[in-house]
């Protein structure tokens, strides 16, 4: 069975990014990491359909996201954007 992946899917696993980061390790889960490779992977993929322009806003928030200076708060809240942009 092969899947293709969709923007559900990259919500989803930034979504669960999000959640992973919750743990005591908060970025530095191993699940935090895994879902959030998963959620770019995805959305290089899916750029020419998804638009440039809300694929460069995704992207940007990610990056956002891997600021260490930011409050915790702020990087789930700029994954959660992200996620509501797809």
């Amino acid at each position: 069975m092969s899947h293709k992946p969709n923007n559900l899917d990259i919500k989803t696993d930034l979504i669960r990014s999000v959640m992973a980061s919750f743990s005591s390790k908060e970025f530095a889960d191993a699940n935090f990491k895994t879902f959030i490779e998963k959620a770019q992977k995805n959305l290089e993929l899916l750029k020419d359909k998804i638009g440039m322009r809300k694929y460069t806003e995704v992207k940007d928030r990610i990056l956002k996201s891997k600021d260490t200076q930011k409050s915790i708060e702020k990087r789930r809240e700029d994954l959660l954007t992200a996620a509501s942009l797809v």
